[in-house]
């Protein structure tokens, strides 16, 4: 077995360096050491949000609030000397709605470009990376998502129309994450019928051969999904009509024009033994 090459720690140029706004001497400086203690207030009072950073969302604090009621307050606020919240005031606010202690650190003499800073280069989670964390075997339901990661790279579908297949649209009854995507990233999505997004998969790939745009938006996706409900649908003469009646697509907008034009375009010069089909039906 080939040994692990060991990588030296880059040197670093300078006398100081600053950790949270104090300043440390390089030379001497012990490998491991304490420069900040994570200290706790429950006068909430004591902080102050910075008029001008971005506007709270709600959402986002509702979040937190489920989370530290049920693991705690997983990382400290960050802020400056004079108690103005540099990194965190979604945490202030969820902590302040449960009554809880607010665990924070100060970083000296720290300004709204720390805050800018930080926000810029913190990257948020794709779908990839939710992906790759619940296909771990630690995680409970990582079989399904073992199971999701083969069929995107079996069909290279995009995320929102993988989903969509394989859950049916079950989620969300019909509304606007009908695909799935919040269970995904919690952790507890589930495979409605593999072998059905199978087949609903290898159709759009037929599809893909004369009109590739179309299979890459989600709302065709589904529509076409949906269609195959109705009676005296032929999955045949949908391949055609579609074919011949791309522009029949050209200004949807919501799902219900999507739908609405997936029908018309089905319908539209048929043949005298073809037989159409109607977008009335419940459940549709």
């Amino acid at each position: 077995m080939e040994k692990a090459k060991s990588i030296s720690a880059p040197k670093f140029r300078g006398s100081h360096i600053s950790i949270l706004g104090n300043k440390l001497k390089l030379n001497g400086l012990k490998p491991t050491g304490t420069v900040s203690t994570v200290l706790y207030e429950t006068d909430y009072s004591k902080f102050t949000l910075l008029e001008q950073n971005r506007t709270i969302d709600d959402r986002a604090v509702n979040d937190l609030v489920v989370s530290i009621k049920k693991k705690g307050q997983l990382q400290p606020l960050i802020v400056n000397d004079i108690y103005q919240v540099i990194d965190g005031q979604h945490r202030l606010k969820a902590c302040e709605i449960l009554g809880v202690p607010v665990s924070y650190l100060v970083s000296n003499k720290a300004t709204i470009k720390d805050v800018v800073l930080i926000n810029n280069t913190q990257r948020s989670w794709k779908m990839l990376d939710y992906l790759k964390t619940f296909s771990h075997k630690s995680h409970s339901n990582y079989e399904e998502y073992v199971k999701i990661r083969a069929f995107i790279e079996q069909h290279g579908l995009i995320f929102g129309i993988a989903l969509d297949l394989l859950s049916a649209g079950s989620y969300g009854k019909g509304g606007r994450d009908s695909w799935g995507g919040n269970a995904f990233k919690a952790g507890t999505f589930k495979i409605k019928n593999l072998e059905q997004a199978q087949r609903w998969a290898g159709q759009l790939m037929k599809i893909k051969a004369f009109a590739p745009h179309l299979v890459r938006i989600l709302k065709f996706c589904i529509g076409f999904r949906k269609v195959q409900k109705l009676d005296n649908f032929s999955l045949n003469t949908c391949y055609e009509q579609i074919e011949k009646n791309i522009r029949k697509f050209d200004r949807c907008l919501n799902q219900e024009d999507w739908d609405e034009a997936m029908v018309r375009a089905y319908n539209y010069n048929l043949r005298k033994k073809q037989k159409r089909i109607s977008i009335k039906k419940e459940g549709f």
